[in-house]
């Protein structure tokens, strides 16, 4: 088969970036798995800017405005946001949603065909798939998740490090379906969060870890949160990039989405910056082709849009992920402290989960204490 993009993966990223090509362009999204949608790998919060950009609102489930922290000691604060601050989605039907985009935009898409070796040829690239065919395209678009093949075969490096992930569905409804429930601690998810999520008639219970087991963790948590009696529903995991990858960009190839590390480090979302990538990976891949210059230099083009866009954002939840990271419990509990006031927590219920370290001024005025645990990094936040 000849086409002139061959995108690999067809979740809601490689959808997207093929929605947004030009309609001329002839372009097929490979997708390993018999369905698009599945295996869900995300917790399914998301923020009101990325359901539109999906095109999702039959995706809905529930509506967040609140949230619970729950710090190591076990104190507790309360956040309510005067609007809607995020979504809880089905991840199937957001992904279906992305999906009608793109065929609405002249793709196809080949399910079950998994892509296994690249090879560069005078007129571009051939892609060998897991069932002995091949397919030809001048240009071949990574969208395959944190241990992306495509980019590997390409040369290109994978994110900095990684988080795993496992959450459960339990058969319980929450009294609140507008809160979710956060958890921090070493004991609880070492090196990241933990959280549960009101999905209607159902409960998400959840974390991701840095370091250990997580399944251990998870066990605990359920334990910790009052569900040990709800009966499981699904039981899925994950593994979650943080941190830009070195080059998004070779001859005839791009990577967006999980496969250049375009998450959020603080949350581990990554709907809504590999979602702006794509936008821009899909106008960048058809003016190179209308140009005829599918070179590294010409679809450098990308990579600056979408650093220019979304770097600055990405490079600071970084690095207050590694200022998280050097806190222990004592430190959460302090930080947690020093927060909870009507002042900070007004600021806080106004942080938008696409932004988070956006009202990081702002919080730093309403408690100043905070800039003990790095104020090198807050410092370096405030001058650019």
């Amino acid at each position: 088969m000849r086409c002139d993009v061959a995108v690999v993966g067809g979740g809601p990223v490689g959808c997207f970036t093929a929605a947004n090509m030009s309609r001329s362009v002839h372009k097929v999204v490979l997708e390993e798995h018999e369905r698009v949608g599945v295996p869900e790998q995300c917790a399914g919060l998301i923020a009101p800017r990325v359901v539109e950009m999906g095109k999702a609102n039959a995706a809905i489930i529930n509506r967040i405005d609140g949230a619970v922290i729950h710090f190591p000691s076990g104190r507790e604060m309360r956040l309510k946001g005067e609007e809607t601050k995020a979504y809880v989605v089905d991840r199937r039907r957001f992904d279906e949603s992305c999906l009608d985009q793109a065929l609405a935009n002249g793709a196809e898409c080949l399910t079950g065909h998994r892509f296994l070796h690249l090879r560069r040829t005078a007129t571009g690239m051939v892609l060998r798939l897991e069932d002995g065919k091949e397919m030809t395209a001048r240009l071949a678009i990574g969208a395959d998740g944190y241990r992306s093949r495509l980019g590997q075969e390409a040369g290109l490096s994978p994110p900095r490090e990684y988080v795993r992930g496992i959450q459960v569905d339990l058969e319980r409804s929450m009294e609140d379906q507008q809160a979710v429930d956060v958890w921090l601690g070493r004991e609880i998810a070492p090196g990241f969060f933990a959280w549960r999520i009101p999905c209607g008639d159902r409960t998400r219970v959840g974390l991701c870890v840095a370091d250990g087991t997580p399944s251990a963790y998870l066990k605990r948590l359920i334990k910790l949160a009052g569900h040990e009696n709800d009966k499981r529903v699904r039981l899925y995991s994950g593994i979650v990039p943080i941190g830009m990858v070195r080059s998004t960009v070779a001859d005839n190839v791009m990577i967006v989405g999980d496969a250049a590390g375009q998450v959020k480090p603080i949350s581990g979302g990554g709907l809504y910056p590999g979602l702006t990538a794509a936008g821009m990976a899909g106008k960048v891949a058809s003016d190179a082709l209308e140009a005829d210059d599918l070179s590294t230099n010409y679809l450098r083009r990308y990579e600056k849009a979408w650093k220019a866009e979304l770097g600055k954002g990405l490079d600071r939840g970084y690095r207050v992920r590694k200022a998280f990271l050097r806190m222990d419990d004592d430190a959460l509990d302090l930080a947690g402290r020093l927060m909870d006031t009507e002042e900070a927590r007004g600021v806080l219920s106004k942080g938008d989960i696409d932004h988070p370290t956006a009202i990081a001024r702002d919080l730093l005025g309403a408690a100043p204490g905070l800039m003990r645990f790095a104020p090198q990094l807050l410092a370096s936040m405030f001058s650019r």
